[in-house]
Order: C-alpha cells, then sequence, then structure tokens
C-alpha cells in the first residue's frame, strides 16, 4: 500500500496539468454558492462541476496528458454522472434521519456523533461510487457501452474490496484532517483546493493504479 501511494504522488507531482481538475472543481463550488437559494438548482450544478473535474482527471490520468479527445472525454462523464442518483437517493433516506436528530431533545454529543456517522457515510459512498466509475473509465474498452463498463468497475471494486475498503476509509481521513489543517493555517481556497484534489486522488489515481498493479481482481 505505501509503494502503490508513493507510487501515486510521484506521477500527479510529475504531472503539472492534473491541476487542471482540481481548479475546475473550485470553480464548480464557486458558482453553485452563487447559484439562487434552491436546493435542487444548487445540487444539480455540483454534480456538473464534480463529474467535469473528475471526468477531466481520469482523462489527463489515464492519457497521461498526451491527447484530449471530446468524444471520448463525453463517455467518460457518463460513468460518473450515471451512479450519482444513488447519492440522491442516500440523502432522501437519511433526510428524516438528520431531522429527527436536530428537532429532539437528545445530548448534544449524542446528536453530533449521529450527525457525523450520516456524514462520513456519505462522503465514503460518494468515494466509492468514484472508484467504482474509475475502475469503469480504465476497463471501458473491454465493454460495450457506459453501463457494461460500470458492471466490470464494480466487479473490480468488489473483487479488491478488501484492499478498496480500507484505502478509501483512509483517504476521507486524510482529506478531513487537510482540509481541518488547511482551515487553520489558510481557510479559502486551499482549503477549497484540498478538498477537491485529495478525493481525485483517491477515488480516481488510487484505484487506476491499483487495477493496473493487479491489487484489484481483473474479474
Amino acid at each position: 500500500m505505501g509503494k502503490l501511494l508513493t507510487e501515486v504522488f510521484d506521477r500527479a507531482l510529475k504531472r503539472p496539468w492534473l491541476l487542471a481538475a482540481p481548479l475546475l472543481g473550485m470553480l464548480g463550488q464557486n458558482v453553485a454558492s452563487l447559484m439562487p437559494p434552491s436546493v435542487f438548482v444548487r445540487v444539480i450544478v455540483a454534480a456538473v462541476f464534480t463529474a467535469a473535474a473528475t471526468t477531466l482527471f481520469a482523462e489527463l490520468w489515464l492519457g497521461d496528458g498526451a491527447r484530449f479527445e471530446p468524444e471520448r472525454f463525453v463517455e467518460t462523464g457518463k460513468l460518473y454522472l450515471l451512479p450519482y442518483p444513488l447519492l440522491l437517493l442516500f440523502g432522501a433516506l437519511t433526510t428524516p434521519l438528520v431531522y429527527f436528530v436536530l428537532h429532539t431533545d437528545m445530548p448534544r454529543t449524542t446528536a453530533m456523533g449521529l450527525l457525523y456517522v450520516v456524514l462520513a457515510a456519505g462522503k465514503l459512498l460518494a468515494l466509492a461510487l468514484g472508484a467504482v466509475s474509475s475502475l469503469a473509465a480504465a476497463r471501458r474498452r473491454e465493454a460495450a457501452g457506459a453501463w457494461a463498463a460500470l458492471k466490470l468497475g464494480f466487479s473490480s471494486a468488489v473483487g479488491g474490496a478488501g484492499f478498496l475498503i480500507p484505502a478509501l476509509i483512509g483517504v476521507w481521513l486524510f482529506q478531513e484532517a487537510c482540509v481541518f489543517l488547511a482551515g487553520q493555517l489558510s481557510p479559502g481556497i486551499l482549503g477549497g483546493f484540498v478538498t477537491t484534489a485529495v478525493p481525485l486522488l483517491g477515488c480516481v489515481a488510487l484505484p487506476i493504479e491499483a487495477w493496473r498493479s493487479g491489487r484489484l481482481k481483473k474479474a
């Protein structure tokens, strides 16, 4: 695991064009914050920019910056957008729990703990879906269409769950630590960059390189 992480970070540091993706993600955050105070509109805008930034990063990582093909970009984008309704479903299912917690007289520590569990579960689900889509992007040449590619990505994720689950938990904890430190040392732009860059490395680059290295089952 340590060797793989070192390889991912070394490769990222040697490829400055990868910065385009987190910068696009930061732009999306700013655009969403300027949208009308409508949850639906902001969710849609955030989803589009998140998928675009993740797709751009995946394309640059897989293609090594050699070339950019708009048609292939669109096809890869589908792999990141199609699972997004699962996140919306998670939000819809957990909203009543959040409402209940916020409107009861349970101890503050218990309430905050429950809310944090919901937040953590949502972030881990997002990372897991991103990893599945990234594995699908890496294996798209083996599939006929987006759904078939996602099926391959899911099979690779399940086959390598023993590696992938601890890795994604580590990515989430690392992201939380980086965001906290960025907020303490340099709030604003740095925090936004870290919030965007760490998931890209963790749910795109890491799963792809784990699959390439044979750590995930190539079912």
